[in-house]
Protein backbone atom coordinates (compact mmCIF):
# COMPACT_ATOMS: atom_id res chain seq x y z
CA UNK A 1 0.00 0.00 0.00
CA UNK A 2 1.36 3.39 -0.75
CA UNK A 3 1.48 6.50 1.64
CA UNK A 4 2.05 9.80 1.39
CA UNK A 5 3.13 12.32 4.05
CA UNK A 6 3.55 15.70 4.06
CA UNK A 7 5.22 18.41 6.58
CA UNK A 8 5.24 21.72 6.07
CA UNK A 9 7.65 24.20 8.03
CA UNK A 10 12.14 24.96 8.01
CA UNK A 11 13.92 22.24 6.78
CA UNK A 12 17.71 23.33 6.48
CA UNK A 13 19.50 21.91 5.13
CA UNK A 14 22.54 22.44 8.10
CA UNK A 15 21.93 19.72 10.16
CA UNK A 16 22.64 20.30 14.24
CA UNK A 17 19.33 21.79 15.13
CA UNK A 18 17.70 18.72 16.96
CA UNK A 19 14.40 20.34 17.13
CA UNK A 20 14.11 20.96 13.60
CA UNK A 21 14.28 16.97 13.26
CA UNK A 22 11.63 16.18 15.88
CA UNK A 23 8.98 18.70 14.76
CA UNK A 24 9.29 16.68 11.33
CA UNK A 25 9.51 13.24 13.23
CA UNK A 26 6.03 14.08 15.54
CA UNK A 27 3.85 15.65 12.73
CA UNK A 28 5.09 12.25 10.14
CA UNK A 29 4.63 10.22 13.60
CA UNK A 30 0.65 11.77 14.19
CA UNK A 31 0.06 10.60 10.24
CA UNK A 32 1.32 7.49 10.71
CA UNK A 33 -0.99 6.54 13.82
CA UNK A 34 -4.01 6.97 11.96
CA UNK A 35 -2.93 4.09 9.84
CA UNK A 36 -1.55 2.22 12.96
CA UNK A 37 -3.32 -1.18 13.04
CA UNK A 38 -5.35 -0.52 9.91
CA UNK A 39 -4.89 -2.87 6.95
CA UNK A 40 -2.35 -3.55 5.75
CA UNK A 41 -0.53 -2.99 9.75
CA UNK A 42 -2.87 -4.50 11.76
CA UNK A 43 -0.67 -7.65 11.20
CA UNK A 44 2.04 -5.42 13.23
CA UNK A 45 -0.77 -4.25 15.73
CA UNK A 46 -1.64 -7.93 16.77
CA UNK A 47 2.34 -8.96 16.75
CA UNK A 48 2.57 -5.68 19.41
CA UNK A 49 -0.94 -7.13 20.93
CA UNK A 50 0.62 -10.43 21.62
CA UNK A 51 3.76 -9.87 23.07
CA UNK A 52 5.53 -10.72 20.21
CA UNK A 53 4.39 -13.97 21.09
CA UNK A 54 4.84 -17.08 18.58
CA UNK A 55 8.13 -16.21 16.70
CA UNK A 56 6.30 -12.79 15.62
CA UNK A 57 9.32 -10.31 15.03
CA UNK A 58 10.04 -7.46 17.78
CA UNK A 59 9.96 -4.61 15.63
CA UNK A 60 9.41 -1.61 18.49
CA UNK A 61 12.26 -0.25 19.79
CA UNK A 62 12.85 1.73 23.04
CA UNK A 63 15.45 4.60 22.73
CA UNK A 64 15.78 6.48 25.96
CA UNK A 65 12.68 5.97 27.86
CA UNK A 66 10.64 6.29 24.60
CA UNK A 67 9.31 3.42 22.51
CA UNK A 68 8.89 3.54 18.91
CA UNK A 69 6.93 1.79 16.40
CA UNK A 70 8.37 1.49 12.81
CA UNK A 71 6.18 0.25 10.37
CA UNK A 72 8.78 -0.60 7.87
CA UNK A 73 12.19 -2.23 8.29
CA UNK A 74 14.31 -5.30 8.21
CA UNK A 75 12.78 -7.16 11.22
CA UNK A 76 9.58 -6.60 9.30
CA UNK A 77 11.16 -7.83 6.14
CA UNK A 78 9.59 -4.74 4.17
CA UNK A 79 11.78 -1.67 2.74
CA UNK A 80 10.42 0.94 1.20
CA UNK A 81 11.20 3.16 -1.73
CA UNK A 82 10.78 6.92 -0.78
CA UNK A 83 10.35 9.62 -3.89
CA UNK A 84 10.56 12.90 -1.99
CA UNK A 85 9.11 16.06 -3.51
CA UNK A 86 10.94 19.18 -1.36
CA UNK A 87 9.27 22.49 -2.24
CA UNK A 88 10.77 25.53 -0.77
CA UNK A 89 10.19 28.92 -0.60
CA UNK A 90 12.45 30.93 -2.81
CA UNK A 91 13.50 34.59 -2.61
CA UNK A 92 12.75 36.67 -5.87
CA UNK A 93 15.24 35.85 -8.90
CA UNK A 94 17.07 33.25 -7.28
CA UNK A 95 17.74 29.59 -8.76
CA UNK A 96 15.98 26.36 -7.39
CA UNK A 97 19.25 24.81 -6.96
CA UNK A 98 20.35 27.66 -4.63
CA UNK A 99 17.87 27.31 -2.61
CA UNK A 100 19.30 25.50 -0.61
CA UNK A 101 21.53 21.83 -0.34
CA UNK A 102 18.52 19.21 -1.40
CA UNK A 103 21.02 16.31 -0.45
CA UNK A 104 20.70 17.56 3.64
CA UNK A 105 17.26 18.15 2.80
CA UNK A 106 16.22 15.15 1.96
CA UNK A 107 18.78 13.11 4.70
CA UNK A 108 16.78 15.66 7.19
CA UNK A 109 13.67 14.52 6.16
CA UNK A 110 14.89 10.50 6.03
CA UNK A 111 16.32 11.38 9.49
CA UNK A 112 12.45 12.47 11.21
CA UNK A 113 11.22 9.62 9.48
CA UNK A 114 13.36 6.53 11.49
CA UNK A 115 13.75 5.80 14.59
CA UNK A 116 16.61 7.70 16.21
CA UNK A 117 20.07 5.89 16.28
CA UNK A 118 20.09 6.67 20.59
CA UNK A 119 20.65 9.45 23.16
CA UNK A 120 22.27 12.04 21.12
CA UNK A 121 19.41 11.74 18.24
CA UNK A 122 16.50 12.56 21.49
CA UNK A 123 15.11 15.54 22.13
CA UNK A 124 15.46 17.10 25.70
CA UNK A 125 11.32 17.99 25.33
CA UNK A 126 9.71 14.75 25.52
CA UNK A 127 7.59 13.64 28.39
CA UNK A 128 8.52 9.85 29.65
CA UNK A 129 6.68 7.15 28.02
CA UNK A 130 5.78 8.87 25.05
CA UNK A 131 5.35 6.74 21.19
CA UNK A 132 6.19 7.57 18.20
CA UNK A 133 5.14 6.14 15.34
CA UNK A 134 7.94 6.09 12.34
CA UNK A 135 8.16 5.05 9.20
CA UNK A 136 11.17 3.02 9.74
CA UNK A 137 13.65 1.17 11.72
CA UNK A 138 16.79 2.91 10.25
CA UNK A 139 17.06 4.43 7.07
CA UNK A 140 19.02 1.18 5.99
CA UNK A 141 15.35 0.49 4.78
CA UNK A 142 15.70 3.22 2.15
CA UNK A 143 15.85 0.50 -0.86
CA UNK A 144 15.22 3.15 -3.51
CA UNK A 145 15.18 6.66 -3.56
CA UNK A 146 13.83 9.92 -5.69
CA UNK A 147 14.09 13.58 -4.76
CA UNK A 148 12.95 16.44 -6.93
CA UNK A 149 12.81 20.22 -5.69
CA UNK A 150 10.59 22.79 -6.88
CA UNK A 151 9.18 26.62 -5.44
CA UNK A 152 6.77 26.53 -2.83
CA UNK A 153 4.57 28.94 -3.43
CA UNK A 154 2.50 28.52 -0.03
CA UNK A 155 3.96 30.83 1.77
CA UNK A 156 5.49 34.38 1.84
CA UNK A 157 8.18 32.86 3.87
CA UNK A 158 11.39 31.96 2.04
CA UNK A 159 12.41 29.96 4.93
CA UNK A 160 9.58 27.89 5.02
CA UNK A 161 9.37 24.26 3.01
CA UNK A 162 6.80 21.75 2.02
CA UNK A 163 7.50 18.41 1.64
CA UNK A 164 5.66 15.77 0.63
CA UNK A 165 6.76 12.39 0.60
CA UNK A 166 5.39 8.98 -1.60
CA UNK A 167 6.14 5.82 0.30
CA UNK A 168 6.00 2.59 -1.82
CA UNK A 169 6.60 -1.09 0.16
CA UNK A 170 9.85 -3.10 -1.41
CA UNK A 171 9.66 -6.74 -0.33
CA UNK A 172 13.16 -7.55 1.49
CA UNK A 173 11.49 -11.08 2.44
CA UNK A 174 7.91 -12.29 1.88
CA UNK A 175 6.13 -13.82 4.65
CA UNK A 176 2.55 -14.59 5.37
CA UNK A 177 2.55 -12.22 8.22
CA UNK A 178 4.19 -9.31 5.75
CA UNK A 179 2.60 -10.03 2.69
CA UNK A 180 -0.13 -7.89 2.71
CA UNK A 181 1.69 -4.88 3.44
CA UNK A 182 3.52 -5.29 -0.30
CA UNK A 183 0.64 -4.53 -2.20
Amino acid sequence: MEITLTFEGRIPAQRGDLDVTWTMRRSFSAQLEKVWGKAPFETLKEWEDTAFAAGAPKFTRAVSGQTFVPLYGRDVGVGVDLDITLLTGMPVRKAVISAGDLDNRVKRIIDALRVPNGQGEMSHKLSPGGRYYCLMEDDDAVLSLGARLGPYLGSDDTAVSFAIVRVRPIAMRVTLGNLAMLF
